[in-house]
C-alpha cells in the first residue's frame, strides 16, 4: 500500500509518494514465521529455522502407499534459510533451500528423499509451493518451541504425566508434532493431522525433537 502526500499551492499540485511504507509491508508479508505450511510444519526462533515435512499418498483399495518424511534445520538470512534434511536413524543429509513468501514458503531440495518423487513430483527440478495456514487457539505459532517425529509404533497422548490411561488417542510412526513445552523426559505435542487439533503428553523416547 502506498502513502501519497498532498501540497498544493494556488494551480500547482505535487504528488509525493512515500515508497517506504510499501516496502516495509513486503518485508512484513515475507517475515520468517512459526506455523503450518501445507505438509510442513515449522518452528522458527531468530535466525535458526526447524521443520518436520510429513505427506503420504495411495494405501486405498489395494494401491501401494507412498510416503515422503523428513527433518530439517537451517539458518536464516532474511527470508531464505539454507537447510539440511534427513530421515531420523539415517546418516545420509540432503541439502536445501527454503524461501518464505507473501503466500507461505517454498521448498527446495539438491535430491529427492525417497518416496518423495511419487507424492510431491519431486523438489528438485522446481520449488515446492507450500501454502502457510491460519492457526488458531492453543495451536498460535508463538507457543511453539520446536517440532517432532513419532518414532514410536504407537505413542499415547496423555493429558497429565505419567502411566497412559487404558483409553486413549494415540499417534503412530511418522506423524508430525508441534513441541509445545519439554520437561524432563517429556513433550507436551500438538498433533494437528485429524479432524481436530489434539495436545497431550508423549514419552520424550517415542519423538525425534529438533527445536531452533
Amino acid at each position: 500500500m502506498k502513502l501519497w502526500t498532498w501540497v498544493k499551492r494556488g494551480s500547482t499540485v505535487s504528488l509525493l509518494a512515500l515508497t517506504f511504507a510499501q516496502g516495509g509491508g513486503a518485508a512484513a508479508e515475507t517475515a520468517p514465521r512459526s506455523g503450518r505450511y501445507g505438509s510442513l510444519v515449522l518452528a522458527v526462533r531468530g535466525s535458526s529455522v526447524s521443520g518436520v515435512f510429513a505427506d503420504v499418498c495411495g494405501g486405498i483399495n489395494g494401491m501401494p502407499s507412498f510416503s515422503c518424511i523428513f527433518l530439517l534445520r537451517g539458518t536464516l538470512s532474511g527470508p531464505r534459510a539454507a537447510l539440511e534434511t534427513w530421515y531420523p536413524g539415517e546418516a545420509e543429509r540432503i541439502a536445501g533451500t527454503l524461501t518464505f513468501t507473501a503466500e507461505g514458503a517454498e521448498l527446495r531440495l539438491v535430491e529427492d528423499h525417497g518416496g518423495c518423487s511419487m507424492t510431491t513430483g519431486g523438489m528438485v527440478d522446481k520449488p515446492y509451493t507450500l501454502p502457510r495456514e491460519v492457526q488458531e487457539g492453543e495451536a498460535r505459532p508463538e507457543n511453539w518451541r520446536g517440532v517432532g517425529l513419532v518414532t514410536a509404533r504407537r505413542a499415547a497422548l496423555r493429558t497429565e504425566l505419567g502411566q497412559a490411561p487404558r483409553r486413549t488417542p494415540y499417534l503412530v510412526a511418522d506423524d508430525a508434532v508441534v513441541v509445545l513445552e519439554r520437561r524432563e523426559g517429556w513433550v507436551r505435542a500438538l498433533y494437528q493431522g485429524g479432524k481436530a487439533p489434539v495436545v497431550g503428553w508423549l514419552p520424550a523416547t517415542d519423538l525425534a525433537v529438533e527445536e531452533p
